[in-house]
């Protein structure tokens, strides 16, 4: 009988390598191509070397594998995702694909079974989206068009704001102890398992209030906020577990990496209004984008300034001070003259509309 300390130690060493691979080393021929090993798998056709006959077994393992999900299980990968998740997750981006289902592929599958689950239980995913101040036909096709389609391929939705991550978790995270100088498409897989992992937190957080009488009458909403307040621990875990820095360097780079990825978002938005306004020939709605972009690129650079000072540290060391705070004060100097030219032509500026979307995302 294990203490609870002894089981502790063994469920994270099985968090750290839960797989061990032996070999039979047991002389055999294989029954598909006749050749000899002593290996699991035939080294000339590939076939596993253990086999029996066909059994009910045989037939469900056949089925599972029409749907994807035999070999490299999803339910099994689904598991680690809730349990390991930072170190599957590194496994998958340091080379050991075969542990894991693929990641794009269960992104879709899990999107499909989410689909699935809320339309049986009679859930939608229309959410009240506040428009900005200034109606137009952008903020039209962007509230309108676009946030409906949207709606309808939440695999997509799901994907893209993840996707508004790689760029700040890249910058944020790339002296990490565990994984340093990761790279951008293995930030691109980073957010595809975390975006797994949250439709996961967001299909089991739906059933138990729904299944449980005591809260199903707290509404979508209530379980809606639970998966919010649940999203910031994910994220500690995964990020802990992934790239090894200490609970507080990873909780202030998570902070940050939310700052940087809406402002991303945010300039994105812009230029994207730009882009719509130089097709369609709207000079005057053009100027307010154009002069919108320049705010919240100055916002941007501001984040950007103060995430390297922290990471530089020069409180520690003997470092010249004004040439260290130079870059920081020439972008905030910045981010005060396009505020004041958003204020001269009434166009609202990147950090009231950066603290807009701050109580609209955390604020029930």
């Amino acid at each position: 009988m294990f203490s609870l300390q002894e089981k502790y130690h063994r469920f994270r060493q099985w968090q750290r390598q839960p797989f061990e691979y032996h070999d039979s080393h047991d002389h055999h021929g294989c029954c598909n191509c006749g050749a000899e090993s002593e290996n699991n798998y035939c080294p000339r056709c590939g076939q596993k070397a253990a086999y029996g006959p066909i059994t009910w077994h045989s037939v469900w393992q056949g089925i599972m594998d029409v749907w994807g999900v035999g070999t490299r299980s999803l339910p099994y990968t689904l598991w680690q995702l809730l349990w390991r998740p930072g170190y599957l997750i590194r496994d998958y981006i340091s080379g050991k694909r075969q542990v894991s289902f693929p990641p794009v592929k269960m992104l879709v599958v899990m999107a499909v079974l989410v689909v699935l689950v809320y339309g049986l239980l009679g859930i939608g995913f229309e959410a009240e989206v506040e428009n900005e101040s200034g109606n137009n036909a952008v903020q039209g096709f962007l509230m309108g068009d676009f946030y409906d389609w949207m709606s309808n391929h939440i695999e997509w939705a799901v994907l893209a704001g993840f996707s508004m991550f790689i760029v700040p978790v890249w910058f944020l995270f790339r002296t990490a102890p565990r994984l340093p100088r990761h790279t951008l498409p293995q930030g691109f897989f980073i957010q595809v398992f975390v975006g797994v992992q949250f439709l996961l937190y967001m299909l089991i957080v739906t059933l138990v209030f729904d299944l449980i009488p005591s809260l199903s009458g707290s509404g979508d909403e209530a379980a809606g906020f639970m998966v919010m307040l649940v999203l910031p621990l994910m994220l500690w875990c995964d990020y802990k577990q992934l790239f090894g820095y200490g609970w507080w360097g990873t909780l202030w780079r998570i902070v940050a990496s939310v700052f940087l990825a809406i402002a991303v978002t945010k300039v994105l938005v812009r230029v994207g209004g730009l882009c719509y306004c130089l097709f369609v020939g709207d000079r005057s709605l053009g100027f307010n984008y154009l002069v919108g972009t320049v705010d919240h690129s100055a916002l941007l650079w501001v984040l950007l300034e103060v995430v390297l000072l922290i990471n530089a540290k020069p409180w520690r060391g003997n470092i010249a001070w004004p040439r260290i705070l130079l870059r920081p004060l020439i972008a905030v100097a910045t981010l005060l003259l396009t505020t004041a030219a958003c204020g001269q032509f009434g166009i609202e500026n990147s950090v009231s509309n950066m603290i807009k979307s701050m109580q609209t995302m955390f604020l029930p």
